[in-house]
């Protein structure tokens, strides 16, 4: 448990292959002699790996620094005290100039332990997540058997999934706890199986993501009910949660409707059997009571009666019909319907109602809104279509990524919280 302890001290949890290092580069050197905190560097800061490149490194600090206690400063214990306090101060890219600094000058050493760690957090900052993993590369290649290696496997697997490597997140998730073994805490533990989870949920390996979220959600639940750990947020609880409900509203979407009519009715039922597991488990995530994730599992619930909607209205129609008889088929599966447009109506509202109550505001709430209003734009505005289908209900998925979230290279990653996923509809 002390172990375990420390293991959680070393890095808080956030929301939000090694390649061959190099000497910190001119412009991660020029932040440092001018103290200026404002340079973001995209330098490979590493280690060196040769004398060659160490003399280079050495050569390189011999131009005449300004005069400051760093830089004349023969001490290098004191380079790192001074990147902890540039990391402190909001100074990022000094703070991975003297930790890059130090390792320069001692790469496998006792203070090294602190030394990569302090890097990786400075290169997060400046959204430089390729610097950031080979700096935990570096840790873990020196310091594998360190207690806080599964802290140090979960932040480069966050990173990883950073810039879209979730083959290797997920690697490094399972790596984490394989590594923490009966060590790691439960909370910890969630974390990093619906991590993977998630991960893999992105590879489209849902049975093996379902499977990661699914024992995510039991641990949660056997560690409350029997009272041994207390788990202050549900954050990955209730993503765990989701992401169960994602799969089978994807497996939902698979399912489409065809003729002839035996096959229809075959379709209409396992469509309607995974719509009410889906509709289930978005519940369950609702219960795990987190605001983020009350809110996206909201939206979520609301467009799957509307894609159930759509799903029947589109559905292909028997060719011996004729004019009159398309005209009543449509009007009578409109009538038939309109319950599934009740219930969506209902949830979206629940959605808009529960946001305002707990006063907060996120995209999926903002998604609720937009959707409601189209949704009875859409009911108002229908006149009698002769024998055709009514407009569809549900917005495209695609297109509603595109309108409503910048891609998350848009995004500065010093205004995410790590890892946490962008909001985009399923």
């Amino acid at each position: 448990m002390v172990q375990a302890e420390r293991i959680r001290g070393l890095f808080p949890s956030t929301r939000t292959t090694p390649k061959r290092a190099i000497e910190p580069s001119l412009i991660a050197l020029v932040a440092l002699l001018s103290g200026c905190a404002s340079v973001r560097t995209t330098s490979r800061v590493g280690l060196p790996e040769s004398n060659a490149s160490l003399e280079a490194s050495a050569t390189t600090r011999d131009v005449r620094e300004p005069t400051t206690a760093v830089a004349e400063a023969a001490d290098p214990a004191s380079w790192l005290d001074a990147a902890e306090h540039a990391l402190q101060s909001e100074q990022p890219a000094r703070a991975a100039a003297l930790f890059a600094r130090y390792l320069g000058h001692d790469p496998s050493g006792e203070p090294a332990r602190q030394a990569y760690p302090g890097l990786a957090r400075a290169h997060e900052q400046l959204g430089d997540f390729e610097a950031a993993i080979r700096a935990y590369d570096g840790f873990l290649r020196h310091f594998a058997t360190d207690p806080g290696a599964p802290a140090m496997l979960g932040r480069r697997g966050a990173c990883e999934a950073e810039i879209g490597q979730w083959e290797r997140s997920a690697a490094s998730f399972g790596q984490m706890i394989k590594a923490g073994g009966d060590q790691l805490l439960a909370v910890d533990r969630v974390e990093a199986l619906t991590r993977q989870g998630f991960a893999l949920y992105q590879l489209d390996r849902f049975d093996d993501a379902d499977a990661r979220l699914a024992e995510a959600d039991a641990i949660y639940v056997a560690v409350t009910e029997a009272k041994r750990e207390r788990f202050g947020d549900t954050y990955f609880v209730a993503m765990a949660r989701f992401y169960r409900a994602a799969i089978l509203h994807r497996r939902f979407r698979d399912v489409t409707i065809h003729l002839p009519e035996p096959q229809m009715n075959q379709d209409f039922q396992t469509k309607l059997a995974l719509l009410e597991r889906a509709q289930d488990a978005y519940n369950l995530t609702i219960q795990a009571r987190h605001v983020y994730w009350v809110s996206a599992a909201g939206y979520q619930l609301g467009s799957l009666f509307e894609e159930f909607y759509d799903a029947i209205m589109y559905a292909p129609v028997p060719e011996w019909l004729d004019e009159q008889q398309r005209l009543t088929y449509y009007d009578q599966l409109e009538e038939q319907l309109r319950p599934v447009v009740d219930k969506a109506i209902w949830v979206f509202e629940k959605n808009l109602e529960t946001a305002r109550k707990l006063g907060y505001d996120n995209e999926f709430v903002a998604l609720s809104e937009q959707q409601l209003e189209r949704l009875q734009t859409v009911l108002l505005g229908r006149d009698a279509r002769l024998g055709q289908p009514v407009p569809r209900l549900a917005v495209d998925a695609s297109e509603a990524v595109a309108q409503t979230w910048p891609s998350s290279a848009e995004i500065p990653a010093i205004e995410r919280k790590l890892f946490v996923p962008l909001p985009t509809p399923l």
